[in-house]
């Protein structure tokens, strides 16, 4: 029994205030918030892609006004991005939230002291690279003009987007068919009526379009992911894009060649760790 009147029994433990998250949505970003975040960061274009409202996450902050810090979760890859005053019981709050939803990944390049504050025993943990590509400084012809006999490049529309076997997985990186639409670019390779390659470019971010590609088994070896990418960096520069971007893993020598083959150069390497979803 707690002792009365200050005569013994246990002390009383302080009440520890948790700090308050907020989440909003990226018509509630402001330049305050924004500015929190560093656009050198690994992948930090997507990290703006979210504040801009062109790819899909969540967005944590104490005061959208007035923010210490902020935090912004690229639902498709699952990455999180920190701005601000960094804190560890925080960031292990916000981890474990965010799990609920999917995976979520840290990334850091070495000598990065925040490492510190990252939450400990990450499920997964793998070495990236990030390269990029300024407007007009590589010929692309010797690519654009390959595709082979019976296959066929077409800009994606409302109808092809809808058709694609990677629409339910793009609809989670965009959110919807007009906010794509709207923001994005996109070029695919069909061999009759069967999709074989599909090219994206997200967003325009401070002048620079992230890339990503996907051949179907049966289909890869054969340079469809360097034809449907080239036409797409075409479709970027006449857009008015200064720059595009390319992520991959280091053990993904596909996609690294590709970049490597269509002029990306500026390598940084970078490591992600992850913390999958708890099992249920």
């Amino acid at each position: 029994m707690v002792g009365q009147g200050g005569g013994g029994g246990e002390t009383p433990r302080p009440c520890v205030r948790m700090e308050p998250v907020i989440s909003i949505d990226a018509s509630q970003v402001t330049p305050a918030l924004k500015s929190l975040f560093d656009p050198t960061m690994p992948t930090g274009i997507r990290c703006f892609a979210v504040l801009d409202g062109g790819n899909s996450g969540k967005i944590l902050t104490d005061d959208p006004d007035c923010p210490q810090w902020g935090y912004v979760w690229e639902a498709d890859d699952g990455t999180l991005y920190q701005g601000g005053t960094q804190d560890r019981d925080l960031l292990a709050r916000v981890v474990s939230m965010l799990r609920q939803d999917g995976l979520v990944a840290l990334a850091f390049r070495d000598g990065d002291p925040s490492v510190s504050l990252f939450p400990p025993d990450p499920d997964a943990g793998a070495p990236c690279l990030e390269l990029d590509r300024p407007a007009g400084s590589s010929d692309l012809s010797p690519c654009l003009d390959r595709l082979p006999v019976g296959y066929k490049v077409r800009r994606m529309d409302r109808t092809l987007l809808a058709k694609t076997p990677r629409h339910d997985k793009k609809m989670i990186r965009y959110g919807a068919i007009d906010n794509f639409l709207n923001k994005g670019l996109a070029i695919c390779i069909m061999r009759g009526d069967e999709f074989v390659c599909e090219a994206y470019a997200d967003m325009e971010v401070m002048g620079v379009r992230e890339l990503g590609v996907t051949t179907q088994k049966g289909y890869r070896g054969q340079g469809l992911a360097t034809i449907a990418c080239a036409r797409l960096i075409k479709l970027c520069e006449e857009s008015g894009c200064q720059k595009t971007y390319w992520d991959s893993a280091e053990l993904n020598l596909r996609s690294v060649a590709v970049a490597r083959r269509l002029g990306f150069r500026n390598e940084r390497g970078y490591r992600r760790l992850a913390w999958f979803p708890p099992t249920r």
